[in-house]
């Protein structure tokens, strides 16, 4: 009987066992490694480029936002001074939703003031403006503000004209500095101070043989170009007295009892004629008299003192024509800001625009 004999299986030894095992962990190890330092990389590549994103966004948006308040400050300082903002909503009303990046485009609408509201017309000297500034797409920010009137009337100097000035002689002063300063005005003043005269920028404006004449705000003379308001609006006031030119009193109104005065024609004042208020004339005003005046004193088609005429002004003086103002007599324009108030009682006077209250749309 024969036994066949198997040969047993050969073992590895111990030792190349281990040593293929901590080989084999090792590659796993160094793969897990290399995978995890790979998704690690992505993630800080990805984490850096939204970083880098995210500040150029962010340096969009501040830019936008300074764009959006620039173009809200522009648009509220090309609003001409006024009583309400209809003209304003008739020539800029609308506007663009989407300006091209770098630009902002402004929009006005009224606030639906009346019943039933009619967009066109402003009544409570309040509107709605929209601001919206473009950055690189997709940055766009918005601005939204209501706009109303300033409290004070806006009178740049204490003669704020229309028109050049034709004869300014020695004898007469243009006074900016709000107060009682050796003037004889009976109003104090608490304001800032004025220039002595306003007048647009290409009107005349004569030599003056006493510079200190102009006081006020720059020195003297004291001189500044502006555009002026406009005061035509007092000649269709309901609560205006109308006498006619010839007949016109001798006081017009008094610091306690103040009336507005509206004459549609030329006056001449040849006599001793006081007042307190406002006296707004639709044509030319010329003193051969004497005229003593607390408040704003208006006129069309320009003011002439001759050679006789004396004229006194507390408050402010306004004047249109060609020219505006001829001096040529004695007196003084003082500017007082009280008086102006006070006058701003019996009508509406134009005032600047100005920022009441704003928020950002999102």
């Amino acid at each position: 009987m024969s036994v066949d004999v198997v040969p047993s299986p050969r073992r590895r030894p111990a030792t190349v066992l281990a040593a293929f095992d901590a080989t084999g962990s090792a590659l796993v190890s160094a793969l897990l490694a290399l995978a995890l330092a790979g998704g690690a990389a992505a993630l800080l590549a990805e984490l850096a480029r939204t970083t880098v994103t995210r500040a150029r966004v962010d340096r969009d948006a501040a830019q936008a936002w300074y764009l959006a308040e620039a173009g809200l400050a522009d648009t509220v300082a090309a609003m001409a001074p006024g009583t309400t903002f209809t003209a304003v909503l008739a020539a800029r009303a609308g506007g663009s939703a989407d300006p091209p990046a770098g630009a902002y485009a402004a929009e006005l609408r009224d606030d639906g003031d009346e019943t039933p509201d009619n967009p066109a017309i402003d009544v409570n000297q309040r509107i709605v403006v929209r601001i919206t500034a473009a950055g690189p797409a997709p940055v766009r920010r918005r601005l939204e503000a209501v706009v109303g009137r300033e409290a004070a009337p806006f009178f740049p100097g204490a003669a704020t004209l229309a028109g050049g000035v034709s004869n300014l002689t020695g004898d007469f002063r243009l006074d900016g500095r709000d107060g009682s300063m050796e003037t004889g005005c009976t109003m104090p003043g608490n304001g800032r101070t004025r220039a002595g005269v306003s007048i647009p920028e290409a009107a005349f404006m004569p030599l003056l043989d006493h510079p200190e004449q102009v006081a006020g705000a720059g020195g003297a003379p004291s001189v500044t170009r502006r555009a002026p308001p406009d005061l035509t609006p007092l000649a269709g006031s309901d609560a205006a007295v109308r006498p006619a030119p010839s007949t016109l009193a001798v006081s017009l109104g008094t610091t306690a009892a103040p009336q507005l005065t509206v004459v549609v024609d030329d006056v001449a004042i040849d006599g001793a004629v006081s007042g307190a208020g406002i006296l707004y004339s639709s044509g030319r005003l010329r003193i051969t008299g004497t005229l003593d005046f607390t408040g704003v004193l208006a006129a069309a088609g320009g003011v002439e003192v001759t050679t006789t005429g004396t004229l006194h002004v507390c408050g402010a003086l306004w004047a249109a024509g060609t020219p505006a103002l001829d001096a040529r007599g004695r007196g003084v324009v003082h500017a007082s800001s009280d008086a102006i108030a006070w006058a701003a009682r019996l009508a509406p006077l134009p005032a600047r625009a100005r920022v009441l209250a704003a928020r950002e749309l999102f």
